[in-house]
C-alpha cells in the first residue's frame, strides 16, 4: 500500500522483508552545476580537436576548433574585457547592453534582443569580441590582439555543423579554425603571465 511519499514493499517481498515494512522515498536534489571554466575549457576541447585532426574526424575537430575559439573567447571577454556572468552564469557584456527608451503613449516598450549583448556562439561571438575589443583599444586590447581580430575566421562556422555530414569541411578551413583557436588560447595565456591586464 503506498503512502504519501512512501512506498510499500508489500508486493516485493525479499528475503529476511517484511509485508508491511516502508521505504522513504525522497525527490531527487537538483544539481547545481559549477560555475564555467572557460579557460580550462578552451585547452581541452583544442587538444581533443588536434587528436581528432589526427585521427580523419573532420566533423568532430572542426567542431571543437570552434567550442575551443568560444571558450577562449569567453574567457577574454570576462578576465580581460568587463563582460560578467548574470544569474544563470551565461557571459554578457553591460557595454553592449541598450538602456530601454519609453514608449510612446499606446505602444509597448521595445526590448533589446538578447543575442546582442548575452555571449553565445561564433560567429556572432567575434563581431562582439571585435566591437569591445574595439572600445579598449590601446588599454586593455594592444595592437597585436588588435591585428590577430581584423577577420573573422570563423565567418563560415555554426555550432550546428556537428549534425553535418562532414562534406562542407575542407582542410584549409578546419587548418583555419584550429590556428584561430591556439591564436585565442595564446592570447589569454600570454596576458595572465604577463599579469599586466592587457591583451598584447
Amino acid at each position: 500500500m503506498a503512502v504519501a511519499g512512501r512506498l510499500s514493499c508489500a508486493n516485493a517481498f525479499l528475503h529476511g522483508d517484511h509485508p508491511d515494512k516502508v521505504i522513504d522515498v525522497t525527490a531527487p536534489t537538483p544539481s547545481v552545476a559549477p560555475p564555467p571554466a572557460f579557460r580550462a575549457a578552451s585547452g581541452n576541447h583544442y587538444h581533443t580537436a588536434k587528436l581528432a585532426a589526427g585521427n580523419r574526424l573532420p566533423i568532430s575537430a572542426d567542431h571543437l576548433a570552434g567550442l575551443s575559439a568560444e571558450c577562449a573567447i569567453k574567457a577574454i571577454l570576462l578576465d580581460y574585457l568587463g563582460s560578467q556572468l548574470n544569474q544563470k552564469s551565461r557571459p554578457y557584456s553591460p557595454e553592449l547592453m541598450v538602456t530601454p527608451q519609453p514608449a510612446a503613449p499606446g505602444q509597448k516598450a521595445k526590448k533589446q534582443d538578447q543575442k546582442e549583448y548575452l555571449h553565445e556562439h561564433l560567429p556572432e561571438l567575434w563581431g562582439q569580441l571585435s566591437t569591445i575589443a574595439n572600445r579598449r583599444k590601446g588599454r586593455e586590447a594592444g595592437p597585436g590582439f588588435m591585428q590577430l581580430l581584423q577577420q573573422n575566421p570563423f565567418h563560415d562556422w555554426h555550432v550546428a555543423g556537428r549534425y553535418c555530414d562532414g562534406t562542407t569541411i575542407t582542410e584549409a578551413d578546419l587548418a583555419r579554425h584550429l590556428q584561430a583557436a591556439y591564436d585565442l588560447i595564446a592570447a589569454h595565456e600570454q596576458a595572465r603571465i604577463l599579469g599586466t591586464g592587457t591583451l598584447a
